[in-house]
């Protein structure tokens, strides 16, 4: 019995080093002795697949305690370092996307350092597992390794762009990790994965399912249920559109390309009028001229900028207080995979006031860091203050049993029904995320308070979808838009 187990689990382990993956790795391994094993593991004791030989060279894969993992017959397996001469194989790799991120450590959730731009050249330092640690110019940091490829593939790779399927309109991930499929179903095999905000074309839609083109030029079926989808129409006249910044620093260039040279930046929440649309980028009138400024980065919007909430003086002279709700030992509700509530309502409430002040609002927080701040405190640091409107963020949370999700505002005096339905509207319309409505909720936070005040639940992080979606900064931008168009539309001249 103990045979026939060891024998099934051989069987597992040769299955997974058949997997060969067409990541780019910086080094190759030349074989320095004769009838050397290839492992099935990273160690003596696994078995022994087959042999090399010196003088052999193979790309290497992975490299773990003094063995390494490489590419051989078609298959992966482990040799041992000291019987190998390893040599740079590429001492630059260079990005195949526009805005790909680069990490502070080798995770998706870890913070962002900066972003390269496709083309991009990057000197590789180190890696680990799919990620490479990468430097470039003075910043250093890790990028996924399925989005970068050496110069000679990244020529050939621009010159087939052009090969590609219309696009229907584009897709936007809206979970952490998500497996594309060679077919429109569950029972198709994995090939790839994409992950949270990315965005993607898509070139045929069936049964839920969506054919999405992949930064590699490849394509394959993503489920649409873990997908938000902006329509396009390409009937639509441009000219009565306008598009909004997501990022401080954006370029605005002279051509639909980033080859094209910089005409000028941007900061986040900046509109322009759209004068035509050129494949993924849009033409709009920058400083009386004529500049292109790519698609995946601006949020579109229909209606001209006459008809848009100026972003010059709308909120001047009026004072937001913001409360990120709970802090410190009050950690709030808990995410389906542990997420706290109290980091992602001060996550937002930093957006949020970023949005507000380019509006010219003066922003007061009632924290700004990780600390403990009673509600008798907060309701009145409101009270004491010159607030003209105070506005409590926070996300929802219920039991496993209980499938809810959305976002819903609350107010306790009658006369704070207005702000919450005007700021509940647009952050419905920003968003795209199901309406719970505006309802009476007594909480000491508004309750206690002498200024307009609503208490918002911005999602539900009890859902396992909505957790990924609600602590990324794609939402937490967008809903901190809605939230100041609310405010916009609350103090706008009737």
């Amino acid at each position: 019995m103990a045979k026939k187990g060891l024998i099934a689990l051989f069987i597992i382990i040769l299955g997974l080093t058949t997997v060969v993956s067409s990541t780019v790795y910086a080094d190759s391994a030349t074989i320095n002795a004769d009838h050397l094993n290839v492992r099935s593991g990273p160690g003596t004791g696994y078995a022994s697949l087959g042999k090399v030989n010196t003088g052999e060279s193979y790309s290497i894969i992975d490299e773990k305690n003094e063995w390494l993992k490489i590419h051989w017959h078609d298959q992966t397996g482990w040799v041992a370092k000291e019987f190998a001469n390893v040599k740079s194989k590429e001492s630059s790799l260079a990005a195949k996307v526009d805005h790909l991120r680069i990490h502070s450590r080798p995770e998706l959730n870890s913070s962002i350092k900066g972003y390269l731009m496709k083309g991009d050249m990057v000197n590789v330092k180190d890696r680990k597992g799919k990620w490479v640690l990468i430097e470039q110019s003075n910043t250093k940091g890790w990028v996924h390794s399925d989005y970068l490829t050496n110069s000679v593939s990244a020529e050939s790779e621009e010159s087939s762009a052009g090969q590609t399927q219309k696009s229907m309109g584009e897709l936007t991930i809206t979970t952490s990790i998500l497996n594309v499929r060679n077919e429109s179903s569950t029972n198709g095999s994995i090939v790839g994965q994409v992950y949270n905000s990315e965005n993607y074309d898509y070139i045929s839609e069936q049964q839920g399912w969506y054919e999405i083109e992949l930064h590699n030029g490849k394509t394959g079926w993503v489920a649409g249920w873990f997908t938000s989808k902006d329509h396009t129409d390409p009937s639509q006249d441009s000219s009565s559109s306008y598009v909004t910044l997501q990022y401080n620093g954006t370029h605005l260039r002279s051509g639909p390309s980033t080859n094209h040279q910089i005409a000028g930046t941007g900061r986040q929440g900046d509109q322009y009028q759209v004068l035509s649309k050129e494949g993924e980028w849009y033409k709009v009138s920058f400083k009386g001229k004529p500049a292109f400024v790519a698609g995946w980065i601006v949020e579109e919007h229909n209606g001209t900028l006459s008809s848009a909430p100026s972003s010059n003086g709308t909120l001047n002279g009026k004072t937001i207080m913001i409360d990120p709700g709970h802090g410190g030992r009050d950690t709030g509700a808990l995410g389906f995979t542990g997420t706290t509530e109290k980091t992602i309502t001060l996550q937002t409430g930093e957006h949020l006031k970023q949005q507000l002040e380019s509006y010219g609002a003066k922003v007061i927080l009632t924290r700004n860091s990780d600390q403990y701040v009673a509600l008798s405190i907060r309701s009145a640091t409101a009270q004491a203050s010159k607030a003209d409107a105070f506005i409590s963020l926070h996300f929802n949370s219920v039991p496993s049993s209980i499938a809810a999700n959305g976002i819903g505002s609350y107010y306790y005096h009658d006369k704070d029904q207005s702000l919450a339905n005007d700021i509940q509207s647009e952050m419905v319309q920003s968003t795209g995320l199901k309406s719970r409505g505006v309802h009476f909720g007594d909480f000491h936070v508004i309750r206690e308070n002498n200024k307009p005040a609503v208490l918002l639940e911005l999602g539900f992080i009890s859902d396992r979808n909505e957790e990924q979606t609600v602590k990324g900064v794609h939402y937490q931008t967008k809903v901190s838009q809605g939230i100041t168009n609310g405010l916009l539309r609350y103090f706008a001249p009737s």
